[in-house]
């Protein structure tokens, strides 16, 4: 079963656009530490007490199953989403820019189910960018990713193309910036990474970027060679979900025109 037949079964949504996982025995330690994570929001922010056990326990995990630094992290995500987002989560007109670049695109899902997103390098000019408008950018693309998630599934996957990589597409602020908001915002979100057509010039760019990122994060980055992208990509993508840009059926669905389950009607960009 692809994917994408996973997700015609049906979409159970949980806290900001997540989904619970249906059908996961909670072990005497998970069922504990949630009573505590729970009763501690209780107290620094009542208005979460009825998010979803699988939201919650990505936070602990994200924090070594820690309930005081997962309660304030969850806190501080809630804050984040209420002020940023009133509506729920970044509008169109927000990130025009980012969306007619043509650099971000969702593309089905992976063989476990997990949603796919392609990014293209090549589209993003760091100089006409600021930090926060990438964050937006980001966050429409992550709560997009986790709408079209199946019941059960909790991760997303990359697949990151950097051919035609110029000097003016690398943009080491907003790379760390990009990684250290997903860590903050999107715990244990990112299942992995496929980056694809790698430049000469990007080894000299990831020597300098890749010491700020941790050491799960980096296991989850499979750098592929020109001549096994197809191959590799069989591995985890069916070839009706694989790109064709990369050998498989799957047609380029921007960003802005993906419509996954409960997502409001897109309104074109004028």
């Amino acid at each position: 079963m692809t994917g994408a037949e996973k997700m015609e079964e049906g979409v159970g949504h949980g806290q900001n656009g997540g989904h619970e996982v249906v059908g996961v025995g909670r072990d005497g330690m998970e069922i504990e530490v949630l009573k505590q994570m729970r009763a501690m929001l209780a107290k620094v922010d009542p208005t979460s007490k009825d998010t979803d056990d699988a939201t919650l326990l990505r936070f602990l995990r994200a924090r070594s199953m820690c309930v005081p630094k997962a309660c304030k992290m969850f806190a501080e995500h809630q804050k984040w989403r209420r002020e940023y987002f009133p509506q729920g989560h970044a509008q169109e007109d927000e990130i025009k820019d980012e969306l007619t670049a043509g650099k971000f695109f969702m593309q089905g899902h992976d063989r476990k189910g997990r949603p796919i997103a392609l990014l293209l390098g090549a589209k993003h000019v760091s100089s006409k960018k600021t930090i926060e408008r990438q964050k937006q950018a980001l966050s429409y693309l992550m709560d997009k990713l986790i709408c079209s998630m199946p019941p059960g599934e909790e991760k997303f996957i990359v697949i990151s193309d950097l051919k035609d990589l110029k000097l003016k597409n690398l943009d080491f602020r907003g790379f760390i910036s990009a990684f250290n908001f997903m860590q903050a915002y999107y715990p244990e979100r990112l299942g992995k990474v496929y980056a694809l057509h790698i430049p000469q010039l990007f080894w000299a760019f990831w020597k300098l970027v890749h010491p700020f990122l941790d050491d799960v994060t980096k296991a989850k980055i499979s750098f592929v060679e020109d001549d096994k992208i197809e191959e590799t990509l069989l591995k985890d993508i069916s070839l009706e979900e694989i790109p064709t840009l990369y050998g498989g059926s799957k047609e380029l669905v921007p960003l802005e025109l993906a419509q996954p389950p409960g997502w409001p009607q897109f309104k074109p960009v004028t």
